[in-house]
């Protein structure tokens, strides 16, 4: 009887998704970190320095809900990248990773290519700093940015190019060596990506 339950329960959804249109998918590819981040000492009493961007990835789900002429993409995504510090001869990575929603609208025309643009929505839950005597550490935990990109659609395939810039500063803070040290970038970035509708 569960069985039979489920079996309609689940046959009910996809004659709704059907009926509006909507689609889903998983999704994965690069991301091209393009802002180089700035190292403060000492709370910005001893220097400032920038930093050196670094590539990393994301991957998750999507979903299209397609509607007169153009369609939502809403998406859950888990985002990883790092930026790479030199102060004064010690070297280390702060490895940022985070859960994106991105809500995309989007507009596809002469049935291959697509344009599409966004807010996207942020949740920062981990920092990892190369240092292995650090005694404590935090970083900021929300911010919010928009995405703007382009794409080519192939069968059940997606390709998206997208700009992302957040409207805030993101920032990392930790001691080491008894100096305070904090981290702060504003993301900007490509990602390149390519998804499967199902």
């Amino acid at each position: 009887m569960k069985k039979l339950i489920l079996a309609a329960f689940v046959g009910l959804l996809s004659n709704f998704a059907v009926a509006q249109n909507i689609n889903f998918g998983l999704k994965g590819g690069a991301i091209f970190n393009t802002d180089k981040g700035e190292v403060f000492k000492d709370a910005g009493n001893i220097f400032k320095k920038d930093g050196k961007a670094s590539a990393g990835f994301q991957a998750g789900a999507l979903a299209r809900i397609s509607l007169a002429g153009i369609y939502i993409q809403p998406e859950l995504l888990y985002s990883q990248y790092k930026n790479e510090y030199d102060v004064n001869g010690d070297n280390f990575n702060v490895t940022k990773k985070r859960m994106d929603i991105p809500v995309n609208v989007g507009k596809k025309f002469l049935g291959l290519a697509h344009v599409q643009a966004g807010p996207v929505f942020s949740y920062y839950f981990d920092d990892k700093i190369s240092y292995k005597d650090i005694k404590d550490a935090k970083q900021d935990n929300f911010n919010v940015g928009m995405q703007i990109g382009a794409g080519v659609e192939v069968s059940k395939l997606l390709f998206d190019l997208r700009y992302e810039f957040g409207f805030g500063k993101v920032a990392s803070e930790f001691i080491h060596d008894s100096y305070d040290y904090k981290t702060e970038n504003r993301p900007q970035m490509l990602n390149l990506t390519v998804a499967y509708l199902f």
